[in-house]
């Protein structure tokens, strides 16, 4: 019986050791996949486009071992708290406390009245944008929401946002300050809000009108405190600042300060702990390893397996990294480690009881439910339409949540678009990505307005709407060579009220075929043509405008996907592929080879697949221009020149003159900040990509050609987003329903300020 059972554990133990285990890596990284994909090797690469994939994929068991900063840890352990092993964690070699950091509030040894006791007193911050500790917002403010309560307003006034806000607190609470670094990802923001407040810049040093860092003379440099760290810079501006005055640092940095720069007063400052109580900062406090208490502590990097996999797991990695240290060889092993877990002077600590997430997270920090949270400004609703933009929107959400991005975020899923846009409208959600093909839909029809504009990359054509007209060739050759000559014809549009529609009537107005002084764009249309494909030209959600022109003579050239026995001139108006043949970009072409037409308005991204798909030869198409000419050849390659409209493919859109906007602008910033392009993905604090695919899946929350969001100006240096603003002018000027502009938003807000604060204080966006 013994020998059996000696046997089946060396069974046992030999599968385990040749096992292959799916190891996360980024899609970006061939060359790490390629060096582990070697005889021997146990480890295969699983490509992800970011870590909160990985995540994913390990819940689902498509995965088996992947490696999470500490912020991303604190997010699975609020979006997977049960699924999931913590097998390890990372450390440096010099650091083997149980914390990557610990945020700590130095003040004078004589302090009192706890938390209240610094209201007024002189405010030493490390700097809004110190990477040294991979600090995030909420952390970089926990102590001023602790002691200026600065995420709690009664009755904020309408049109600020939460950096106003939170600077307006903080200049009441604090007699003086040393915040250095941005206070708004808005650097136009920035600078107003340092103007108006020099106070929260008034310690930074002789030359601080920037507040962008420390100009403090700090003395001969002394080893190991380094004079240019921040927090050893925040920690001199309170020693020079004497007695009412403490800093917010990280205990590491305040131990340097006080044993290897100035051990001779480390007992005249104290520790302040969130309960109010102090502790000395003798010497066997500043030796220890871990401050007596902190505001934040914050758990370290893990490394995270499947439920199922997980003890298997760890215990391969104890045998292929001995002591938790890189072998430093030329293994595969070794491969492994730099890929994932760093040099030379990273450690692996093994998790021996295989916590969850949340069992890892919880004793060490916890961040408080987002639903029961207190803040200034309420959640802005993000419009999803689908389950997986649901999934991807709650991870931004979480992610965002975490990190401390104001004002919070919810998600509510809708079965369309333009249920999405009436919802905004009616004020039961508050913003969506929209395409651009909905532009005037979004501003006529539903009163609403674009917060941002999707930049797409400029080396994908395929990245913007570009939008072009095109006549049979049959007809050019029949003298239909001139806008002009369109008029008593049949023509094709995708959709009524789209972005090729409008650009038709952008175009002609221009050559003067239809009246600048016409507002009602059914009839200026339905009045030019002898009939017209424009699917939803009858549907209230396509209304334009109130009209009373019959618009039934805008669907007369469309035909139904089933034909009705012995009713040969049945048309339809509907706007689905289901039932309307020629709707869509594809139909429209359907609806060009019809006999009966003689123009099409149409988007060119994927003409071609589009015409092979229907059996059409782009030969028998000839491009007009906008610039009232034929193209010189035949087929359906357009260059931008020939364009009716060449735009931006996507934009954000709100309510009209929404309060808030300014503040779900600044919040869009962020996004794109902590979550776009903007941020490398090895310096991003958690790796989730909002414009790439998610979980596998494309075009979710906003197309994967996304490379950033722009703002909504016609005087916008990128030409797609101006031309794209450009576009509405006419129709805004019929309703007087344009946007607010930026000067509009800026008295709102300046107006809000003026009146609330204590003297002057001037907002400019």
């Amino acid at each position: 019986m013994a020998l059996r059972n000696i046997a089946v554990l060396f069974l046992t133990v030999g599968l385990v050791a040749g096992q292959t285990y799916r190891v996360c890596i980024p899609t970006t990284d061939r060359t790490l996949c390629n060096s582990l994909d070697r005889d021997g090797s146990q480890a295969t690469c699983e490509p992800v486009e970011s870590r909160i994939d990985c995540a994913l994929r390990l819940a689902r068991g498509s995965a088996d071992i992947g490696v999470f900063t500490e912020e991303e840890t604190l997010v699975l352990g609020q979006q997977q708290p049960n699924n999931n092993r913590v097998i390890a964690t990372i450390r440096d070699v010099s650091r083997t406390e149980p914390y990557a950091f610990e945020a700590v509030a130095i003040v004078s040894n004589s302090h009192s009245g706890g938390l209240e006791g610094l209201r007024g007193g002189s405010y030493c911050h490390p700097g809004l944008d110190q990477s040294d500790q991979r600090w995030s917002p909420r952390v970089l403010r926990t102590l001023e929401q602790a002691v200026a309560r600065t995420n709690r307003c009664t009755d904020p006034p309408p049109g600020r946002t939460s950096e106003e806000l939170e600077v307006d607190q903080l200049s009441q609470f604090f007699s003086a300050a040393c915040r250095p670094g941005p206070w708004s990802v808005n650097a136009t923001v920035d600078a107003n809000l340092k103007q108006q407040f020099p106070s929260l810049c008034s310690l930074c040093g002789p030359t601080n009108a920037s507040c962008a860092a420390y100009t403090l003379d700090m003395g001969v440099s002394v080893a190991g405190a380094s004079n240019t760290n921040r927090h050893i810079q925040a920690l001199e501006c309170m020693r020079t600042n004497g007695n009412g005055s403490f800093a917010y640092v990280a205990w590491q940095h305040a131990q340097e300060f006080f044993t290897a720069r100035n051990p001779d007063i480390a007992t005249a400052y104290a520790v302040l702990c969130p309960d109010g109580s102090t502790q000395t900062l003798t010497s066997e406090v500043i030796n220890n390893r871990t401050a007596p208490c902190a505001f934040v502590r914050q758990p370290w990097s893990t490394i995270v397996a499947s439920t199922a996999t997980a003890a298997e797991v760890q215990q391969n990695l104890r045998a292929w990294w001995p002591n938790g240290a890189n072998p430093s060889d030329n293994s595969w092993q070794a491969t492994l480690f730099n890929g994932i877990v760093g040099g030379a002077s990273a450690r692996v600590f093994f998790e021996d009881s295989l916590p969850s997430p949340a069992n890892y997270t919880s004793p060490i920090r916890t961040i408080p439910a987002i639903d029961a949270t207190a803040t200034c400004l309420p959640a802005r609703r993000w419009c999803t339409i689908s389950t997986l933009e649901q999934t991807k929107c709650s991870w931004v959400r979480a992610s965002a949540y975490s990190l401390g991005l104001e004002p919070p975020i919810s998600c509510q899923q809708r079965p369309n678009i333009l249920e999405c846009l009436n919802d905004i409208r009616e004020d039961r959600a508050d913003f969506v990505t929209s395409k651009s093909n909905y532009g005037y839909l979004a501003r006529q029809h539903y009163q609403l307005s674009p917060v941002k504009l999707v930049q797409n990359s400029r080396s994908s054509s395929s990245a913007f709407s570009r939008v072009a007209a095109f006549v049979k060739e049959s007809s050019a050759q029949n003298n239909v060579t001139r806008f002009e000559n369109l008029r008593g014809t049949k023509a094709c549009f995708p959709e009524y009220g789209g972005i090729a529609y409008v650009a038709f009537v952008r175009t002609a107005q221009e050559r003067g075929i239809i009246s600048p002084s016409e507002c009602d764009y059914a009839r200026a249309v339905g009045e030019f043509f002898d009939g017209a494909c424009a699917p939803g030209a009858l549907d209230a959600a396509h209304a334009l405008s109130q009209s009373s022109f019959n618009a039934t003579t805008l669907c007369t050239a469309c035909r139904p996907t089933v034909t009705i026995v012995g009713n040969y001139s049945d048309f339809t108006c509907t706007w689905d592929y289901s039932s309307n043949l020629y709707y869509g970009n594809n139909g429209t072409l359907s609806c060009l080879a019809d006999p009966t037409t003689s123009v099409a308005f149409l988007q060119v991204q994927n003409i071609q697949a589009h015409l092979n798909q229907l059996g059409l030869d782009g030969s028998q198409f000839r491009a007009l221009c906008r610039n009232n000419t034929l193209a010189a050849t035949t087929g359906v390659n357009v260059d931008n020149n020939c364009l009716l409209a060449y735009v931006v493919d996507a934009e954000v859109v709100t309510r009209r003159n929404d309060p808030l906007t300014n503040a779900l602008a600044i919040l869009l910033e962020n996004l794109d900040l902590y979550f776009g392009y903007i941020a490398e993905s090895g310096a991003q604090l958690i790796n989730l990509e909002i414009f790439s695919p998610f979980d596998g899946v494309s075009d979710l929350l906003f197309k994967d050609t996304a490379i950033g969001l722009t703002e909504p100006s016609a005087t916008s240096s990128n030409e797609p987003a101006r031309n794209y603003m450009e576009l509405f002018q006419h129709l805004e000027s019929c309703t007087g329903a344009a946007a607010p502009g930026i000067a509009t938003k800026n008295f709102y807000s300046i107006f809000t300020i003026v009146l609330m604060s204590l003297f002057t204080r001037f907002v400019v966006y």
